[in-house]
């Protein structure tokens, strides 16, 4: 196991969290339901898990507070960011629960949020200087355009559960009008799909520029080629999903298991080149 398996933890976590915040804000999760809330809930118990990757990391909590006295900290900063993120999570939780309807500003403040912390936690690693491999323009987009690609296609996952257990929740209480919410998925409207598909396709492009930066100062890029090839896989799974080749089921899950392997393939690779 890697020494900075916690830091990957988070920022797989965290960033599936953030990428999913980030597309749900364009394309809102749930919409339609009664159970939109289960998204903002969702994300919020991903970022808290992951959260725990911070002490664990320094070892012992207290360090963890001792950093937040110190907001130049990377690690504080990805603190800071991560506690405003979920904290606009559980407002959006707790009014989509009581109220049914969440502000649109509220979103796009937390979507803001999210996409800081995004690019704060690629900073992190691109100041590391005594890092090669890190120290690189290409730790930007594997982070935020990894983190993306993941979110949009847990959105998807989210959206497509919710509104599936909806439909037959409505079905069996004669509920038409809710039972209707199948009209509404993510997974049938073209501008989201391609979106999707276009997050994806972005990642497998950074994760090729990755291994050309890994291969250029000596280092092994067959982990991130291979993970290109996973997301390029994601892609055609969409893309099957939308043309009827594979059911909208297995179109949803196996987009998000492909772009969520190759995220953890890429990001688990550069964590490692810590060691090297």
């Amino acid at each position: 196991m890697i020494s900075e398996f916690p830091l990957f933890c988070f920022t797989t976590l965290a960033g599936l969290s953030a990428g999913a915040y980030v597309v749900g804000t364009v394309f809102p999760v749930g919409k339609g339901t009664k159970r939109a809330w289960l998204f903002p809930l969702v994300c919020l118990v991903l970022l808290g898990v992951g959260l725990l990757g911070l002490p664990m990391h320094l070892g012992r909590p207290e360090r963890l507070l001792i950093s937040l006295t110190h907001p130049t900290a990377m690690i504080a900063q990805e603190a800071y960011w991560s506690m405003a993120f979920g904290v606009v999570l559980l407002i959006d939780f707790a009014i989509s629960k009581v109220k049914g309807n969440v502000p649109r500003a509220l979103r796009v403040v937390g979507a803001v949020f999210a996409l800081v912390l995004m690019c704060v936690m690629g900073n992190a690693y691109f100041v590391s200087l005594a890092v090669p491999a890190w120290a690189s323009w290409t730790t930007f987009p594997l982070f935020v355009l990894g983190d993306l690609a993941m979110g949009a296609a847990g959105a998807a996952v989210f959206d497509h559960v919710i509104k599936e257990h909806g439909t037959k929740s409505a079905a069996v209480d004669g509920d038409a009008e809710s039972a209707d919410v199948s009209a509404l998925r993510l997974i049938k409207q073209n501008a989201f799909l391609n979106t999707k598909m276009v997050l994806a396709a972005l990642a497998a492009v950074t994760f090729v520029a990755e291994a050309v930066h890994f291969d250029g100062i000596g280092l092994s890029a067959i982990p991130f080629a291979l993970a290109a090839i996973i997301a390029v896989a994601g892609v055609i799974a969409t893309l099957a999903g939308r043309e009827g080749k594979l059911s909208e089921n297995a179109a949803v899950w196996l987009t998000f298991v492909c772009l969520f392997v190759a995220v953890v393939v890429a990001r688990y690779s550069f964590y490692a080149a810590y060691a090297l």
